[in-house]
């Protein structure tokens, strides 16, 4: 079964301010009563199809906002994660998706092992961020899903042009079984890098503006 790579456009910040959610503004306080609807219909979804984390992503949702995350079920990441992502969702542009992979982790280990080898630097390899994770700034360990599904990376713009640049450069000597979705990567990165690049003082720019990725599948 493919896996879906989806990408958007958030302000860490932004989002950490719901994890936990805390003196929140009447705006901020509208969106985590949107975001627990969301929460709500996606559980409706799971159990529509028989899928129990042990844990519901409404409970997980509760648990990230109150700033923890200590259920035991063996499959709780999966709800931390999508609960995660729900709050991401709430405080980021819209979502686009990059591409479908057969394999996400096979894809990106290739396309990494081939750009390295053209000597594009290890901090601008897509690995690392695509699979990088929930942002750092989360004080508490979240369990990451036993399935690997669905899993978040976070990276900041600032990065992106430099990606993007590394990337182009050595385009024309990827193998052509890569090329076509390295180009992909390249427009999605390129949009954003550019849009925050002429940005600057606009109100939605920030320090902290970061491309979010979502695999799900």
């Amino acid at each position: 079964m493919s896996k879906v790579v989806n990408y958007s456009m958030a302000n860490r910040g932004e989002v950490m301010r719901f994890v936990p959610a805390r003196d929140l503004t009447a705006d901020e306080a509208r969106r985590l009563g949107s975001m627990r609807d969301r929460a709500q219909a996606r559980q409706d979804s799971l159990d529509r199809q028989g899928v129990d984390w042990g844990l519901s992503v409404p409970d997980a949702l509760e648990e990230l906002i109150a700033g923890r995350a200590d259920s035991s079920a063996d499959y709780a990441g999966c709800a931390y994660y999508a609960a995660l992502q729900i709050i991401i969702d709430h405080n980021a542009s819209d979502s686009a998706t990059l591409a479908s992979y057969r394999s996400p982790v096979t894809f990106f280990s290739a396309l990494d092992d081939a750009l390295r080898a053209e000597g594009v630097p290890a901090d601008l390899l897509p690995y690392q961020y695509v699979f990088s994770g929930p942002p750092s700034e989360i004080a508490f360990h979240l369990p990451h899903p036993l399935d690997g599904s669905p899993e978040i990376g976070c990276w900041p713009l600032a990065k992106a042009g430099p990606a993007v640049d590394a990337y182009r450069a050595v385009l024309d000597r990827i193998d052509a079984d890569l090329r076509y979705d390295l180009e992909e990567l390249i427009k999605a990165l390129d949009g954003w890098a550019s849009e925050w690049k002429e940005g600057q003082g606009a109100w939605w720019w920030a320090e902290d503006g970061s491309i979010f990725f979502s695999i799900t599948g």
